[in-house]
């Protein structure tokens, strides 16, 4: 905030974290170069803010970064991680990676592949390199095969599932905070998701809330298994319904 006021994005996130009936603080996305220790502060100390950071880093080549004009290295970007995890409180991460930039050589990839088994994200998303009009990369005369694009992609994925199962894994028997985003009709399960942005289907084994919509509800899970992309479990309770909102039938399918 360049106004005398000062501003700053950690106060911000205090600031709407104390407006009444918020309950849950969210935001995305942020640049590496602009996350400040103040930020990691605020969300080790307010548990409104979600313990989740999504920061994008596209490669973990430092040649290759240059290359895209992202203003930062290797090195910095692990120094940002460091921070992250020497918070309070243990924060989920996130990020974007681009596979097949013009001129990432077999090296350049390798140093994306271990950055992933260095900081370990709980989820990533990843892109083969396409071409954009106006931009300096388009007119680059070195551009990655496609089917190269298609076999680094598919490489790291299988390294982020492996991933993406252990830290799964780790919240076997928990009971997660899911706030409700839908109902599947075909699985006839709640979809929700937790404060680290995990997604967690779950099941109504008592029928609580047979007769009732829990969108946008704030329920306590209990995890009884876990994949690689999602969280199941089932209700233990609802916590916090909307505000002024009456309960609507459920989009539920009979048997």
């Amino acid at each position: 905030d360049p106004s005398e006021a000062g501003w700053s994005f950690a106060r911000l996130l205090f600031a709407i974290s104390e407006i009444d009936g918020i309950r849950r603080v969210r935001f995305t996305t942020s640049h590496p170069q602009d996350f400040t220790p103040d930020i990691v502060e605020a969300i080790g100390s307010n548990e409104k803010l979600c313990d989740w950071i999504h920061l994008p880093v596209q490669s973990g080549s430092t040649r290759l970064l240059s290359r895209m004009r992202r203003t930062y290295s290797r090195d910095q970007y692990l120094g940002v991680i460091e921070m992250i995890k020497a918070a309070p409180r243990p924060i989920a991460l996130s990020t974007d990676i681009i596979v097949g930039f013009p001129g990432e050589t077999q090296q350049d990839f390798e140093d994306t592949l271990s950055l992933l088994q260095e900081v370990e994200f709980a989820s990533l998303f990843a892109f083969k390199y396409s071409a954009r009009r106006g931009t300096d990369s388009m007119d680059y005369d070195d551009h990655v095969q496609e089917e190269v694009q298609k076999e680094r992609l598919a490489i790291l994925q299988e390294l982020q599932r492996r991933i993406q199962r252990k830290h799964n894994d780790a919240r076997l028997g928990m009971h997660e905070n899911a706030l409700v985003e839908r109902f599947r009709d075909k699985f006839q399960q709640w979809v929700g998701r937790t404060t680290q942005n995990r997604v967690l289907n779950f099941d109504d084994p008592n029928g609580v809330a047979a007769d009732e919509s829990l969108l946008g509800s704030y329920c306590t899970v209990h995890v009884t298994k876990a994949g690689p992309n999602a969280l199941i479990g089932e209700l233990v309770s609802v916590d916090q319904r909307p505000a002024g909102r009456h309960p609507q039938p459920a989009l539920r399918v009979l048997q």
